[in-house]
């Protein structure tokens, strides 16, 4: 059994469907006793940005920076570094609770033992 989701989001303001499904997951998993990562990928790294998470709506969900504090407050939450430095994202503007991970880092937490990874 899973005693900690990996989820990778790799959707941003393009898609804020699927950025409200992998905080709600995310949040729910740790309120349910579960580990949280969070893995931002391609476009969702701009939500590393203080202020990109504040600016998204979603229709008959929280307000999605609510689930957001709760992953950075009791999860982990990782940028993609190369996706950053595609984008022109520099680390010292990243947002308090955001680090920045490779692709080394990633593989080493799918691999972990009671790691269950989730697409978004």
């Amino acid at each position: 059994m899973a005693t900690r989701l990996v989820l990778k989001l790799s959707h941003g303001v393009d898609d804020v469907e699927r950025v409200g499904q992998a905080l709600t997951v995310g949040a729910t998993a740790l309120v349910s006793g579960l580990g949280v990562e969070l893995w931002l990928m391609g476009d969702a790294v701009e939500l590393a940005s203080p202020g990109a998470v504040e600016a998204l709506t979603l229709a008959h969900a929280p307000p999605l920076i609510e689930l957001w504090n709760a992953v950075v407050q009791d999860g982990a939450v990782f940028a993609c570094s190369q996706c950053m430095l595609r984008r022109g994202l520099a680390v010292e503007n990243m947002r308090e609770g955001v680090t920045q991970g490779g692709a080394a880092a990633f593989v080493a937490s799918l691999a972990a033992d009671g790691a269950q990874a989730l697409d978004f």
